[in-house]
């Protein structure tokens, strides 16, 4: 159809921003509702029975680091299987995974059983899991992605405030293996969740776009060219090998990008503190002398400003006109400064005051990181890099846990962890902040490389 500015529209299908995304934006909401706060109440439900067992530190860092890091490894695997199945079959093979993993870990009684059923299995269906709903709520979501996030992560924020109440209730009647043993009750939602996530071209909806014929004509080439470049590509095809056919597969290119390896460290050391530190929590206060409610309060005030602050990050930040990465940035140092306050004071209603900074700081973070990654590549290449996220991510926290188990074992006290873990946050820091250095100066050189062109051209007319 054309109009009398001889401009043509176009109609084409994009993803509805909305509607049955809402749906799937929700189904996330629910599995994070439940397994993170699980995740971080893991040592407040066990800690007695790790203790009768006879555990090290070492070795209770191990099962909640070896739980967080297994399934972000095999993120490469993620990647593959969402490629090859799509997000809704990985989602339901994540379920029969993690809802099994959680369900064997309430009859663990030694190491080895933790190992495998928490470790491993339970930890498998956890990275499939976020890879399947991340991909989802990303593929139906472009322009309100931000809000879209904004909404899942402010649910999901009820689950630290809810759940760690909820455990403490429960451990009044039932032994841990009992408690844990009602969660994997909990998790048999991930299977109607996964159900959820319709494949995106069901609801696909027709948007107009306007072309002039002049952009239309310059963006078809003839077809003695078209041809010519069909055969061009099917002879380039051919002489492929098999590593270039794997690089293609898997997105390999990516790592030629510099500034998104600096993106996966940066945010890998980020979230291996951040991981730790929330795991690790209730031990930290159970060395201070809190009782297990003073424990459970305090994750819950942390999980009220956590989720206070997820619902705010999206308008604090068009209000800032800041990235992502840049709030990010902001979030980490605020963070820091909070888990120093928790070194200089045993009294539960002071150590309140770190609490609700720290879920301040949380809140905002939780948003932005989700949005770091997706807007530096394309749609087609995130499944990817979201794999390669995950893999970096489980190979810090793993091995950067089993450290800071170690200093625990040999100091004696989780004083030197925060000290630990407040420097590696320092350093993502320091290497974003030298990237947007040097980005913003190469900017300024080709700017006046260009200038001085172009003066060249003018004089030489």
């Amino acid at each position: 159809m054309k109009d009398a500015n001889n401009v043509e529209f176009v109609t084409t299908k994009v993803p509805p921003d909305g509607g049955y995304g809402w749906v799937v934006a929700s189904a996330m909401a629910l599995n994070s509702f439940i397994y993170i706060p699980l995740s971080s109440c893991f040592g407040l439900i066990f800690k007695d029975t790790f203790a009768e067992l006879g555990l090290s530190a070492a070795e209770v860092s191990l099962i909640v680091n070896l739980h967080t890091a297994f399934g972000m490894l095999t993120g490469l695997l993620n990647g593959l299987l969402l490629k090859l199945f799509g997000y809704r079959k990985t989602a339901m093979l994540a379920a029969v995974l993690y809802f099994g993993g959680i369900t064997s870990t309430s009859f663990a009684r030694s190491f080895p059983f933790f190992i495998v059923a928490y470790g491993l299995v339970a930890s498998l269906g956890l990275g499939m899991c976020k890879s399947s709903f991340s991909l989802a709520l990303n593929t139906y979501f472009k322009k309100r992605r931000s809000k879209a996030i904004g909404f899942t992560v402010t649910v999901t924020g009820f689950g630290p405030i809810v759940l760690p109440q909820l455990i403490t209730f429960l451990m009044k009647f039932y032994d841990p293996q009992g408690v844990m043993l009602i969660f994997g009750g909990l998790c048999a939602h991930f299977f109607v969740t996964a159900l959820l996530l319709q494949p995106v071209k069901w609801h696909m909806k027709d948007e107009n776009e306007q072309l002039t014929l002049e952009q239309k004509k310059s963006s078809q080439p003839d077809s003695v060219q078209d041809s010519c470049d069909a055969c061009t590509d099917n002879a380039s095809q051919e002489s492929k090998g098999l590593l270039a056919k794997i690089t293609n597969f898997f997105d390999l290119d990516l790592l030629q990008d510099g500034i998104f390896l600096n993106i996966l460290l940066g945010l890998s050391l980020s979230l291996f503190v951040d991981m730790n530190f929330t795991l690790l929590t209730p031990f930290i206060l159970n060395d201070l002398g809190l009782t297990t409610y003073q424990i459970a309060t305090f994750i819950s005030t942390l999980g009220a400003a956590d989720i206070v602050f997820r619902f705010l990050a999206p308008y604090i930040g068009d209000y800032l006109k800041s990235t992502p990465r840049q709030i990010y940035v902001f979030t980490i140092i605020f963070t820091a400064v909070m888990r120093f306050g928790l070194l200089f004071s045993t009294d539960f209603k002071v150590l309140l005051i770190p609490a609700i900074g720290l879920g301040i700081a949380k809140g905002v973070r939780r948003v932005y990181m989700k949005l770091i990654v997706p807007n530096h590549v394309s749609l087609e290449k995130l499944p990817s890099a979201s794999g390669m996220e995950l893999m970096i991510n489980g190979l810090c926290i793993l091995v950067g846990g089993s450290i800071l188990g170690i200093v625990r074992d040999i100091t004696g006290s989780y004083f030197h962890c925060i000290i630990i873990m407040n420097f590696v946050s320092f350093i993502t820091v320091c290497t974003w902040t030298l990237e947007g250095v040097m980005v913003k100066y190469m900017k300024k050189k080709t700017a006046k490389t260009s200038s001085i062109k172009e003066s060249f051209v003018l004089n030489k007319i």
